[in-house]
């Protein structure tokens, strides 16, 4: 019964130490030269009120509510524009409220 309990809270604490320490790195990588100028150019228009990278492939682009009804229509025109001048594999996800996304759109 204590090997269990041994077992069982060594586990615990390795996937709470991983989890925390993946997610801490994620906000501390660099943005490349050309995810850094396409994320300059979408924030600068009007329809985006934030654009943000979580992690090197995907990006967050938050919009006011109002645009709800163009969401999945936002996230392609982004990445239809993105697949060219990125030239990576990443997905956009367009959200109004933090870490619900409205919709997704992927390049691979």
């Amino acid at each position: 019964m204590k090997f269990i309990t041994s077992l069982t809270l060594s586990a615990a604490l390795f996937f709470s130490v991983f989890t925390m320490s993946s997610h801490a790195l994620s906000q501390y990588f660099p943005l490349t030269a050309s995810q850094n100028h396409f994320t300059h150019i979408i924030s600068q228009l009007k329809t985006f009120k934030t654009v943000d990278w979580e992690s090197p492939v995907s990006m967050w682009v938050k919009v006011p509510s109002s645009q709800n009804a163009r969401a999945q229509e936002l996230a392609d025109t982004i990445q239809e524009r993105a697949r060219d001048a990125l030239m990576q594999p990443f997905c956009v996800h367009i959200y109004v409220t933090q870490g619900q996304s409205l919709a997704r759109s992927c390049v691979y």
